[in-house]
Order: C-alpha cells, then structure tokens, then sequence
C-alpha cells in the first residue's frame, strides 16, 4: 500500500497538513525511504493485463487510443481518473429524458410543455444538489432549465421521429478479431401501418455543441462511433442502418445549421471504421503506446501536467485507412487524430 498526499494544491493559500489518519498510521515495516522496498517482499511473474485472444473494449476507451495512445495508457493501463466535471451527468440524464418520450408517446410527438414535464421528473445530478435557497437558483437549477429546453427543443422540431417510429437503445458485443467491443446503440426503427420496419437509422445524440465543427477532426469520433454502431446493429440485430448520424442537443436546429448531421455509413466508411478499432486493439495488445501530442489535444487534456508530451512514432509502420466524415472545408476523408493532429 502507498498513501501519499499533497501539501500544495492549485487554489490553497496556504500548504496542507497531513491528515489525521495518516499521522495514525504507525508499523515497524513502514518506510517514508522512495528509493528502496520494504524487507520481504517477493516479485511475482510478470503477466500481461490483456488476454491476448480477446481484448473487452469498448468504442470510448478506443477514441482515446486513436488520438493519443499515451493518454490511453495513462487511464486505462495506469487506472488515472481525472477529475469528475460539476455536471456529470447532465448528458445522461438528457438522454434518459429523450428515452421516456418515446416510451410515452410511440406514435405521435409529445408537446413542449409535455417533453419539459418529463424531463422534470427524470432529473438528476449525482454531484450537484438543489439549492436549499428557492430564491436563489444555483448550478442545478441552471443545468435542469438547460435541460428543459434541449428536451423541449428536440420535442418541438423533431416531431417526425415520433411518427411510425419507435427508438430502441440496444445493448451489444460484438467481436473485431482480437476485440471484444460492447456498447449500446440508439437506432430509430420507422414503420409502415403494419408495423414493419422500413428504415433504420443509428443516431448518436451528443449533448455538447457546434463549437469546432469547422475542423475536420472535430468529427471525427463521432462519425467512428456511428459507423462502429451501424456495423453493430447490422451483426447483433439485423438491422442494415443505411443512415446514421450525431445530434447535437445543444445546438438550436435551423435551415442554415442544422442540429443533426448525417454520418456516411457506406461499407466503405463502416469497414473503415472497423480497420481503425481493430489496428488500435492490435497496437495495444503489442504495448505501444507513443505519445502523439498537439496543441489542441493536449491543453485540455486530463493529464497535461504529467506528460512530457515529447512526439514519439509508433513501433509498427502499418497506418490505419482514413475515416469517413461529414464533408468539413472541403475534406470528407481524414486519418484519426494520433496522425491527423500532431505537432
């Protein structure tokens, strides 16, 4: 066991004191020496953390990988976890709120006033509590009439999902040579009078902005999650989605700028998309793991100030096909990001 701590913290004024529990802490065989190991200890065989026939993975642990295969290692293989956001949570209960519309109304669009009722009675923030002032509204008030009117908003212009449409959220796991991917898709099933299904279309609803949309790596994630998702709902359900495409919730939906953007699908972008997972699962399993930094990755980057962030090439040649993306200044094609974007 290591404890350890931190006299100086960003925002302190002044260094803090060790904690009382730690003060308690008392044994013959402690040591505060970092350079040597406690008497006694024996070293275990080394064994590999992954099984290398099959890798369980899924598709956001891959991303990470695809744009900086040292910040994979950093979470994933280290087990750091970065600091958990004030709204956590919001996106999912967003989510969960858009779900029951279409449990509550299967066949025809729900109100405003209705979507925003239901996205009252689902609300929560596991961090954030309400304020105890009802004068004074504080960050969960706040997120929940951001809430409101992003469930309202989508209610309200997007009426024809509702219409012979049901949207189901399918949990799968499907396999991709030696991963295991496991995810859950949205996908919205259209049906003609008998209930037969006509269409099916993966969407990824994203409760974040169009803030970067203009850079092609902006998309790219998004659309290797909708391709992966597609090439899922075909496998595990039998369902060939011809379309697919990322909805932005946060983004008001207007003729000139759309909220919805359509992701290509075609073969060719969907096993494209499954030769990038499968090459990232390969360099993992292989232990290589180089840092591929640039400036817009690494300032908001989780481990910043723990990373050289010293360009490194990988050990293997071999370099994943481009991904399919919505057409972005003029370029529908683009490698992922740990080749697209390093400096």
């Amino acid at each position: 066991m290591y404890v350890t701590g931190s006299a100086n913290q960003p925002g302190l004024l002044r260094a803090k004191r060790p904690s009382n529990f730690k003060n308690r802490l008392a044994h013959g065989e402690i040591t505060t020496d970092r350079t040597a190991l406690p008497q006694g200890i024996s070293r275990l065989p080394e064994r590999r953390r992954i099984d290398d026939n099959s890798m369980p993975t899924s598709f956001t642990e891959i991303k990470d990988y695809l744009e900086c295969p040292t910040k994979y290692k950093f979470r994933k293989l280290y087990g750091f976890s970065p600091a958990v956001p004030e709204l956590f949570g919001f996106g999912l209960t967003t989510h969960t709120a858009i779900s029951k519309l279409h449990q509550d109304f299967p066949n025809q669009a729900p109100t405003r006033e209705k979507a925003e009722q239901t996205l009252e009675e689902v609300f929560h923030l596991k961090h954030v509590f309400p304020s105890a002032d009802p004068t004074r509204p504080g960050p969960f008030e706040n997120a929940r009439g951001r809430a409101k009117q992003v469930v309202g908003n989508y209610a309200n212009d997007y009426a024809a999902d509702f219409a012979h449409s049901r949207r189901m959220e399918y949990r799968f796991e499907i396999k991709a040579d030696r991963a295991l991917i496991t995810g859950s898709i949205d996908l919205l099933l259209r049906m003609d009078d008998h209930e037969n299904i006509i269409e099916a279309t993966v969407i990824d609803f994203k409760t974040m902005d169009m803030e970067g949309g203009n850079d092609p790596n902006f998309w790219i994630n998004m659309a290797l999650q909708v391709q992966m998702y597609a090439h899922a709902a075909n496998i595990v359900l039998g369902e060939n989605a011809k379309t697919g495409a990322v909805h932005l919730l946060k983004e008001r939906n207007t003729e000139e700028r759309p909220n919805r953007v359509e992701i290509p699908v075609t073969d060719d972008a969907v096993n494209a998309a499954i030769e990038n997972v499968k090459w990232a699962v390969e360099r993992i399993l292989q232990g290589d793991f180089p840092k591929r930094p640039s400036h817009s990755k690494c300032t908001d980057c989780d481990f910043n100030l723990i990373c050289s962030k010293t360009p490194e090439q990988f050990a293997d040649t071999t370099i994943p096909p481009e991904v399919h993306i919505p057409q972005t200044d003029s370029i529908s094609r683009i490698r992922v990001a740990a080749f697209s974007d390093v400096s």
